[in-house]
């Protein structure tokens, strides 16, 4: 007996400590647990929209890459709902034309050796960092199909782990797909710039990624009012 008169536990191997060990510490939550819950309709999206929860919303352009007959990654823009926090990166890549690769180095004043910087991998490394010190709830877009299949394709080219992959492990919002569904009762969803037309938003130049996030700020603002509320205040 030992002099603080606790009794000595004896194992005969080491399976039954590693069992205590491992039983002591906190169970680890499967990434799918900790995403925000899903927004479904527009009460939902309005309750979301006002309280403490952080939307990034986040936009994709393209160029057609002729050699794989796909589509290749040229823009990504993304903005923090409500602030001035945002991003917007031109990406080169070696699949481009030869015209488009050379307005690119001429558009932005550089030289091939220099165009390392502009390539996938890094602008995937500067938006990682920025959405790990914004610490998005949710990723919203509009017609998300598009954008999330060329940025996984883009992933597992550079063998990026699917749980390192924010587009998976945040909660993600189809704007485009939420409005078909509670205004439309359809699956078939409408342009941004349609919608914006419809709301009677401000007009900006669509198709520019750095533009396309600020229509789908708009949208989320008009959708965040109590608009029952207002129609029957009047």
């Amino acid at each position: 007996m030992p002099k603080d008169g606790m009794s000595v536990v004896r194992f005969s191997s080491f399976a039954p400590v590693t069992e205590m060990i491992l039983q002591s510490l906190p169970a680890e939550k499967d990434k799918e647990d900790q995403k925000a819950p899903a927004i479904k309709n527009f009460d939902q999206l309005r309750q979301r929209l006002n309280s403490q929860a952080r939307f990034l919303i986040l936009d994709l352009e393209f160029f057609q890459d002729q050699q794989k007959h796909r589509n290749g990654v040229a823009q990504i823009a993304g903005k923090m709902f409500e602030t001035q926090n945002s991003f917007n990166y031109y990406l080169y890549a070696q699949n481009m034309s030869a015209e488009r690769q050379l307005a690119f180095l001429r558009q932005y004043d550089l030289r091939l050796s220099e165009v390392n910087g502009y390539e996938v991998r890094q602008t995937f490394n500067r938006i990682f960092h920025f959405i790990a010190v914004e610490r998005p709830d949710y990723i919203v877009s509009w017609d998300n199909g598009t954008d999330f299949e060329s940025l996984n394709y883009e992933a597992n080219r550079l063998k990026i782990r699917k749980e390192d992959r924010p587009w998976r492990t945040i909660q993600s919002l189809d704007l485009e797909k939420l409005v078909a569904k509670e205004v439309w009762k359809s699956k078939s969803g409408i342009s941004l710039e349609k919608m914006c037309r419809l709301l009677h938003l401000p007009r900006v130049k669509y198709h520019q990624a750095q533009n396309d996030v600020i229509a789908i700020e708009q949208i989320l603002k008009f959708y965040a009012r109590d608009l029952e509320r207002e129609l029957n205040c009047r």
